[in-house]
This record gives structure tokens, C-alpha cells and sequence, in this order.
């Protein structure tokens, strides 16, 4: 047996034979002291799952480097808003991101708060500059519960924090469900919490102010059962809130 399986064998042994300890915490910064063995950090949180619909179109039309941009300005729009709130992104897949929100089942109001702002960022702020390189192809999926992190290290020596939880499988799940203009889905849980002023606004229709609903309910199947989200094509500007 050569040396680096002996390796490999010593490794998952060690692996599989030990406890996995984690840090309970809200606060992500307290993954600083993972290491890369068997620790995970446990936090409660609304997880906002935001899907490039169309990669393989883009790279087909695009090639890698455009691709690539595009990616990275997804990235910025929504580092910079989550950023707002004390929330944070992670690189999930090349068509995927997380942007987790820590918090109870509560504390609903600034992640989908988070979600629309970035709907209008992508939509509106940024749209010509979008445009000028893909099709607005997105949607956003939140779900909320407890999520686990370990932290993994790549070939090139770079750390990295992977999530596993079935909120972020759900997050997924109503992501799929959505599309343009409806960039925004959530789950029951999450739309039962909501305020008042989450549910419905005010336009005026044939000149008179009433009362709308923001979200519209659709049936969907999730692990063989079948489950309602209420998707949205409501937006929030930048300077709001």
C-alpha cells in the first residue's frame, strides 16, 4: 500500500471516529475558530437561495470570461446589500449564491426586505448594464431554519464555509418555482409572519388608492409532498427602508 493511501485510510478513519463538535452562535465571525477537522458552526437563520437561471445560455452566447463577469456583479449587488443588514454570501454554485440572514423565525422583515432590494437592484438600478450582457434570468428562494457550516480547505490552500440544512433544499426548491417578473419566493412559514406592511401596499387603480396583495400563492410538490410558496414581483428601491 503506497503512503498517501495509507494516508487517505488514517484520515477518514479519524474522521468517522470522532465527535463532531460546533460553535451555537448568530454571529458568523465566530467561524474564525473552526478548524478544518470535524467542527461545524450552527446558526438560525433565513436563507435567501439566488439562482442564475440562465448559465448555461450565457456561457453558450457569452463564453467563460463574460460568464465569469457577470457572476461577479451578481456577487457585488448582493454582498453589498446583505452587507446592510448583518448578513452574509456565500459562493454556493457556479449558477448559485446564499445570503444568509442570522436570526429567529421572527425575524423575517429584513431578508425579504433584502430579497426585493436586490430584485430592484438587478432590475432596475443596474438593468442597462445587465442587459447589455445577459437576459435578467434570476430568482430567489427564502426558507428559514437551522443551518450547519464546516469549514473545507481547496487545493490552492483557500478556506471556505459549507452549509447543509433543509431550509437551504427548500430555499432551493421555491427558487425553482419562480421566474421574470416573479423573482421573489418564499415559504408559508415565512409569509404567515410577515407584517401588514409585507402583505399588501397601496396603488391606485382607475384613480382610486386600494388595498393590493404583494404576494401570490402557488401550489408546488417538495419531497413527494405538496407544499404552497407565495412569490412576489413587488420591488424596493435602493433608499428604502
Amino acid at each position: 500500500m503506497s503512503d498517501w493511501e495509507q494516508s487517505l485510510i488514517d484520515k477518514v478513519n479519524s474522521l468517522a471516529g470522532a465527535e463532531f463538535d460546533y460553535i451555537e452562535t448568530s454571529d458568523i465571525r465566530e467561524a474564525s475558530k473552526l478548524d478544518l477537522g470535524c467542527t461545524g458552526i450552527y446558526i438560525q437563520a433565513t436563507v435567501i437561495y439566488f439562482e442564475i437561471k440562465n448559465l448555461s445560455y450565457l456561457l453558450k452566447e457569452n463564453g467563460r470570461r463574460k460568464t465569469a463577469q457577470i457572476y461577479t456583479m451578481y456577487k457585488e449587488v448582493l454582498t453589498a446589500i446583505a452587507k446592510q443588514d448583518g448578513a452574509f454570501v456565500n459562493c454556493f454554485a457556479p449558477n448559485a449564491f446564499l445570503v444568509i440572514y442570522p436570526g429567529t423565525d421572527q425575524d423575517h422583515k429584513k431578508p425579504v426586505t433584502g430579497a426585493m432590494k436586490i430584485s430592484y437592484a438587478i432590475s432596475e438600478t443596474f438593468k442597462q448594464l445587465f442587459s447589455n450582457l445577459s437576459a435578467l434570468e434570476f430568482s430567489m428562494g427564502l426558507d428559514h431554519g437551522h443551518i450547519m457550516g464546516t469549514k473545507c480547505q481547496s487545493d490552492n490552500g483557500g478556506e471556505h464555509i459549507s452549509w447543509f440544512g433543509t431550509s437551504i433544499l427548500k430555499a432551493m426548491r421555491i427558487s425553482k418555482e419562480c421566474a421574470r417578473p416573479f423573482y421573489v419566493g418564499i415559504s408559508g412559514n415565512i409569509y404567515h409572519s410577515l407584517g401588514q406592511d409585507l402583505r399588501t401596499t397601496t396603488r391606485r387603480i382607475l384613480g382610486i388608492k386600494k388595498s393590493v396583495e404583494l404576494w401570490t400563492k402557488i401550489s408546488y410538490q417538495h419531497e413527494n409532498v405538496k407544499k404552497h410558496l407565495y412569490q412576489s414581483n413587488h420591488k424596493i428601491p435602493l433608499d428604502e427602508g
